[in-house]
């Protein structure tokens, strides 16, 4: 039987479409083993001369396409983990500033009246999103807290009520099993003092406050492209903003149009209190064996974003 997914069969479209193939062996491991069509189609566009048709330039070689594949994986990782960095330090932020702003001495925010929670501490719920009430919005806080030993130890058996079984367990503590889109979603649903606490750790002033959201949501979308594998090298930033200029501004002290990818891997290097994600990253791609003319056509830095 012949296989539907066959990676001879590939390499000879590819060689028919005029890509010149080097390492036969090594295109074969990457075909098989990290899905052609993204490894393929998703990173050929600086080879083509015809990207219609999919047809190579005739100096193109698969080496070449193997190098910007290995490179923009390499980077994504690498970006994953100041993202990883900023999560924990948001996170961290959201829970102790509540914790400090409302003097919750026991830390145990579900013992508080949900009118109070919901009026003082997120008088700002109807904006998150997706919309939804404020039961669900606290019952996804406390989702996977049996998922962890140490919040576990919190519960309360023979208790019917997710929330009150839940209700000893310190929000310092409980933090540990949000996501990043749970943390994200709490952000903005605190009250503004909340808010400038946490932007003041960050070293922004309040009226900073959208455009940091606006960056939380970029580092969002960035932490769930790269999750699913897909091409970064030439991702476009989704939420372009005036305030998310200003804060890029105020930072680095430069007027831009547009964030590109490469002023997002800034951002979050500063955010995160790294120095080597930037140097890293123009270090690989300077080192990166693939020709200039195709390097150029990247245009991964955007020199002219000014």
């Amino acid at each position: 039987m012949s296989k539907v997914v066959n990676s001879r069969d590939i390499i000879k479209q590819l060689s028919k479409n005029g890509l010149q193939i080097g390492n036969k062996a090594t295109l074969n491991y990457y075909i098989r083993n990290f899905n052609y069509n993204t490894f393929i189609h998703g990173y050929s566009d600086p080879f083509y001369i015809d990207s219609k048709n999919r047809r190579y330039d005739p100096e193109a070689n698969s080496d070449e396409l193997i190098n910007l594949y290995t490179f923009d994986r390499d980077m994504a990782n690498h970006i994953l983990r100041f993202i990883l960095v900023i999560e924990k330090i948001i996170n961290t932020n959201v829970v102790y500033e509540i914790i400090n702003q409302y003097n919750i001495r026991d830390k145990c925010l579900l013992k508080f009246e949900n009118k109070y929670i919901q009026d003082r501490i997120l008088p700002n719920l109807k904006n998150v999103e997706p919309k939804i009430s404020y039961d669900n919005f606290i019952r996804k806080l406390i989702k996977y807290l049996p998922t962890s030993s140490m919040t576990r130890i919190y519960v309360q058996k023979n208790i019917h009520d997710d929330v009150i079984r839940w209700r000893n367990c310190p929000l310092d503590v409980m933090c540990l099993t949000w996501s990043f889109a749970t943390t994200f979603s709490l952000f903005i649903a605190l009250d503004s003092s909340v808010h400038n606490g946490i932007l003041n750790n960050f070293g922004l002033q309040s009226e900073h406050s959208n455009g940091f959201i606006d960056f939380l949501k970029n580092t969002l979308h960035l932490r769930n492209m790269i999750s699913h594998n897909n091409v970064v090298f030439n991702m476009n930033i989704t939420y372009q903003t005036p305030a998310l200029l200003e804060i890029y501004f105020y930072i680095f002290q430069k007027r831009i149009t547009q964030i590109k990818l490469f002023n997002m891997m800034e951002l979050i290097q500063y955010f995160a209190g790294a120095k080597t994600l930037i140097s890293n990253t123009v270090y690989y791609f300077n080192k990166m064996k693939i020709q200039d003319k195709y390097k150029a056509k990247i245009n991964f830095f955007d020199k002219n974003n000014d």
